[in-house]
C-alpha cells in the first residue's frame, strides 16, 4: 500500500513539474498561407524566430473561400508545429490576413490527454506581412520579411559612401 502511494505521488508530482513553454508574439519572416476552393484545401507553410514553424494541410476544407480560418490536425488535415525544439504532436489555431498583413494563433499539445485536460505544451500569437493574390478560386498571402533596423542602416549608409564616389568619378570624365 505504502509502495502504491509513492508511486501514485511521484507521478503526481512530475505531472505538476512539467514545464510549459509559452511564447510572446512571433513575427513570421518567411512562407505562405492558402485558401483554395474547389476543391476546398487550406495550407499553411510558415516559419520565424525562435525555431517556430507551423505546416499544416486540410484537402477537406468546405468552407468559403475567405481570408480567415480556423485548423486543426486532431480531426482534420495533418501538419506539425515546432517552436524552441518543443514538438507538438496535435494543434489547434486560427488566421486571418488582409491585403498586407497576416496575424494568429496556435496551442501545441503533446497528447490527445493533454487536450482534454487543457495542458498545452505551448501557446504562440504570430503576424507578419506580405502581399495577398486574390482569384476567384483561391487567397495566397506570401510573407515578406521586414529587414531589421540595423541592417537597414547598413544599406542606406553604404549609399552615403557610394555617392561621392561616384560624382568624383563622373567629375573626371
Amino acid at each position: 500500500m505504502i509502495r502504491l502511494a509513492t508511486v501514485a505521488i511521484f507521478l503526481a508530482a512530475s505531472f505538476a513539474l512539467t514545464g510549459e513553454a509559452k511564447a510572446d508574439s512571433v513575427v513570421i519572416t518567411t512562407g505562405t498561407v492558402s485558401v483554395q476552393v474547389p476543391p476546398g484545401q487550406t495550407s499553411i507553410s510558415i516559419s520565424g524566430p525562435q525555431n517556430f514553424s507551423p505546416d499544416y494541410f486540410n484537402s477537406e476544407y468546405a468552407g468559403p473561400l475567405s481570408t480567415s480560418f480556423g485548423f486543426q490536425n486532431i480531426t482534420q488535415g495533418f501538419g506539425s508545429l515546432s517552436l524552441n525544439g518543443l514538438s507538438a504532436s496535435f494543434f489547434t489555431g486560427s488566421l486571418s490576413f488582409t491585403n498586407s498583413t497576416l496575424t494568429g494563433s496556435v496551442t501545441g499539445y503533446a497528447s490527445l490527454n493533454d487536450i482534454a485536460n487543457n495542458s498545452p505544451l505551448f501557446t504562440v500569437t504570430f503576424s507578419g506581412s506580405g502581399v495577398l493574390l486574390s482569384t476567384s478560386t483561391a487567397r495566397t498571402f506570401t510573407v515578406s520579411s521586414v529587414p531589421e533596423p540595423s541592417s537597414l542602416f547598413l544599406l542606406v549608409s553604404s549609399f552615403g559612401v557610394a555617392v561621392p564616389y561616384w560624382k568624383r568619378r563622373s567629375a573626371k570624365d
